[in-house]
């Protein structure tokens, strides 16, 4: 029962309980009123002068507040200061690249260690790279792209291999604290963990988390192929680069670690068959042709590098082997790539070798310019000069490797070739009879800004002689056609040219009767259309073509040799008419297969840009002290009068002497100082009497006080004297009859001091095992720079790897071909790719 209504009470009569008042905890600050046995505060403010200090909490000292600072809580212990935000660090994982062994058998004593000397010799390719925060969450796929932007290597042309190696050591309280953390790790064995899967490499990743008291060393080694894993590869076809043919290997059991590839490395020169039957006697199990190959293949990435790599290896070696072989030439050029301002695609490469430069001053003043394409994954021209010493031993004096055959390309490689050579005498260049080549040199011999101003040119004789078997077609002229350009005595040069006139005729109008007797058996055996259809296509080819008129143009049918040289300069071709003798009889046959027999040059067109540099190299190392023993030998022996080679040509001219009869001499010339400068005399052959002069030069020099230098040459009417610059069998009986040496009137390229001048070079290595580490852009220069661009292969000039075919691959490739025609014409795709 209430005694009064509340005002919250319903007034329609039914009662209910009054709602109560919301009161406000009091949390006992100042200026509240706090509690008390009668009241409970309202927290209504107090007056002021009826306020309290808040009680202190127990534990409380002013003194230590003053002297620290306030820092307590309510409890009396000190408060805990907030943590800083961890900030992750990002790990940084060397990384090692490129060492030449199987990828299984390589462990982590294997690389080498971290060291920032700039000439150290590493192993392999060393970066230091900084992985993403939490590399635990890549996948493989993104650890390969990591590698490829660390290394910039191209993700369409590798094929990579990675490991990682982590090995760690928990700090005891045994241990030292004033050792260093690395030292105590150097005992311990590496943890090796090969990434197959994304879960093998986030396990690794977790390893590497920052622990307290613990020495963690990790890296990762990486190795790249364009071979493992290829199943099916291109083939360059050597005489059109535009037609591909699909090839399918057999197997790839020729690619396991158990085979020794050092013998395939060391001869680039085997063929399929070769290296079969090799692979067979030592590992006793037959192995096909097609797999040799590619085992070949395989052995040659190994030593050498990815084909890909090589364009970026070949500068930077180069750069090395000038440096430490002074007198090296080298000059590259590059383009630019469009966006990448670290890549630019290497087009041209040019090195001359110091030593080579050297050995040519004492060589005949002939360079032999040949060029063959590269067979290896990318497109290319190998331009090679060539010289020959008093042996005929070829001296490659300078190489370049270019995109493709044209006016430019050779005309820079002319240029740099006249920077580069520096020679006493005039330079004669002999090169193929190409239009693109004659036009470079003829633009190199007109320049108002060349280095050579008494050079002349000539043209191979294998080259032209060539030519001619392509319109003749018949071995036999060839080898008439041979004697002509090498015919000393004019007399003799025009019954070869006249019999060769005849032969050719009389060829030429049997084939043009066998033509004729062709086309009529033609049109009896098919109808009246198809001989229409055809005589048509025969019209348009003979427009095209103008196949049986002469090449420059003329509207002249060519009927006999004549035709065929008549617009052909004879000084261009034939010994005979070389003027000043600029040849030295120098026809160009010893070098026409340089690239096949070559001691140098043979088998390095297979190989790696990088790989050419360096197999080069060392083979000239190895050449030049084996020649120079056998030079030196001869010098030292007092019955051997002249190099090998021209001791047996003199040998035969001074029987043929024996001969000749001495007719007799006429009066001597001399000149307004008294001396003797012509003595003239006629020598009776077999056949004809020739005259023969021994003159005598006295040249002045720019210093007078040192006096004159005398000069002795000898011309005979037979021509051979002036074309070859040694003395012929009618000298050589004038010789003996006055009693002067023949060696006098030799040029001293024939002579045994100059041919020990040349092989007296010597080379520069890189380090006592040079051959064991590869490449060697690896080794003395720290790779990668950031201000050193990379240099890369142009993507247009890929072609596919070079693979042996047998009869069952063949007919594999034709059925291949046919399936894809079928289909979705993948075949035409590729080859407009």
């Amino acid at each position: 029962k209430l005694s009064s209504r509340s005002p919250n009470a319903r007034t329609d009569g039914n009662l209910r309980r009054p709602r109560p008042r919301r009161r406000q905890p009091c949390s006992g600050e100042a200026g509240h009123g706090g509690t008390t046995r009668r009241h409970r505060c309202r927290c209504r403010p107090l007056p002021r002068r009826h306020r309290r200090a808040p009680r202190p909490p127990p534990g409380y000292c002013r003194r230590r507040e003053e002297a620290e600072g306030p820092g307590y809580d309510d409890g009396g212990k000190a408060a805990r200061k907030p943590r800083k935000p961890q900030v992750e660090e990002p790990i940084q994982m060397p990384v090692y690249y490129g060492l030449r062994k199987e990828f299984l058998s390589v462990e982590g004593n294997d690389l080498a260690e971290d060291c920032s000397d700039l000439f150290v010799e590493n192993k392999c390719a060393h970066v230091i790279g900084e992985l993403p925060l939490q590399p635990q969450s890549m996948s493989l796929v993104d650890l390969q792209l990591w590698v490829f932007k660390l290394f910039r290597l191209h993700p369409e042309t590798q094929d990579l291999d990675i490991k990682g190696f982590f090995k760690q050591h928990k700090k005891d309280l045994t241990d030292d604290e004033s050792s260093e953390p690395d030292c105590s790790l150097e005992y311990y064995p590496w943890d090796i963990h090969y990434f197959r899967t994304d879960k093998c490499w986030s396990s690794f990743a977790n390893k590497l988390k920052r622990k307290r008291n613990v020495t963690q060393k990790f890296m990762l080694y990486v190795q790249s192929s364009e071979i493992k894993h290829y199943h099916i590869l291109l083939k360059a076809v050597s005489d059109d680069y535009s037609q591909l043919a699909t090839v399918v290997l057999p197997g790839t059991k020729s690619l396991t670690g158990r085979f020794s590839f050092g013998a395939l490395v060391e001869d680039p020169t085997m063929t399929a068959e070769e290296i079969a039957d090799y692979l067979t006697r030592h590992y006793g199990e037959w192995i096909s042709p097609v797999e040799a190959w590619r085992a070949k293949q395989f052995a040659l990435e190994s030593k050498f590098g990815t084909f890909y790599d090589s364009h970026n290896f070949a500068p930077r070696l180069l750069k090395e082997i000038a440096r430490k072989n002074p007198g090296t030439f080298v000059d590259i050029k590059d383009a630019e790539v469009a966006g990448c301002k670290d890549f630019r695609v290497l087009q041209h490469t040019f090195w001359a070798f110091g030593q080579c430069l050297q050995a040519f001053c004492t060589c005949r003043p002939v360079l032999c310019i040949k060029g063959t394409p590269l067979c290896g994954k990318y497109q290319g021209m190998l331009l090679t000069a060539v010289a020959l010493d008093a042996n005929d031993f070829s001296i490659p004096v300078a190489c370049a490797v270019v995109e493709d055959e044209t006016k430019e390309s050779w005309l820079w490689f002319l240029r740099n070739l006249e920077r580069a050579v520096v020679h006493q005498s005039d330079v004669c260049i002999i090169h193929d009879y190409k239009k693109e080549l004659i036009d470079a040199v003829e633009d190199l011999l007109n320049s108002r800004e060349r280095q050579w101003r008494n050079a002349e040119s000539r043209w191979c004789m294998e080259d032209l002689a060539e030519n001619f078997f392509a319109y003749f077609g018949d071995k036999k002229l060839v080898m008439m056609f041979k004697k002509l350009c090498q015919q000393k005595r004019r007399h003799k040069f025009g019954k070869i040219w006249k019999e060769l006139d005849e032969l050719t005729s009389t060829y030429m109008a049997a084939k043009e009767h066998d033509g004729s007797r062709k086309m009529q058996q033609e049109s009896v055996e098919h109808d009246v259309a198809e001989l229409e259809a055809l005589s048509c296509n025969q019209h348009d080819s003979v427009e095209d073509v103008k196949e049986g008129y002469h090449a420059e143009g003329s509207n002249r049918k060519i009927t006999k040799f004549s035709h065929w040289i008549g617009l052909k300069p004879k000084e261009k071709w034939s010994l005979a008419y070389d003027s000043d003798g600029a040849r030295y009889g120098i026809m160009g046959s010893d070098t026409v297969d340089a690239y096949k027999n070559d001691p140098i040059l043979k088998g390095i067109t297979c190989l790696p840009l990088s790989a050419i540099v360096e197999v080069t190299f060392l083979r000239l190392v190895e050449y030049f002290q084996n020649t120079s023993v056998a030079a030196n030998k001869a010098i030292g022996n007092p019955i051997i009068n002249f190099p090998e080679r021209v001791q047996v040509d003199m040998n035969s001219k001074m029987q043929k002497s024996e001969t000749h009869r001495f007719m007799y001499t006429y009066a001597d010339e001399k000149n307004y100082l008294g001396k003797v400068v012509d003595r003239k005399f006629t020598v009776k052959g077999r056949k004809r009497e020739v005259t023969v002069h021994l003159k005598t030069d006295y040249i002045v020099g720019i210093n007078k006080s040192k006096g004159c230098t005398i000069r002795k040459t000898a011309t005979c009417s037979c021509g051979k004297p002036q074309v070859l610059h040694k003395p012929c069998s009618h000298v050589i009986a004038v010789c003996c009859e006055i009693g002067v040496s023949t060696a006098t009137y030799m040029s001293p390229y024939y002579s045994l001091p100059y041919l020990g001048r040349t092989w007296r070079q010597k080379f520069n290595k890189f380090s006592h095992d040079y051959r064991d580490t590869i490449p060697h852009c690896f080794r003395g220069i720290i790779t990668f720079e950031g201000e050193t661009p990379t240099w890369i292969p142009d993507k247009r000039l890929e072609c596919g790897l070079p693979v042996c075919l047998s009869p069952d691959c063949v007919q594999t490739v034709v059925v291949e071909e046919e399936h894809c025609r079928t289909e979705d014409g993948a075949v035409a795709g590729n080859h407009e790719t």
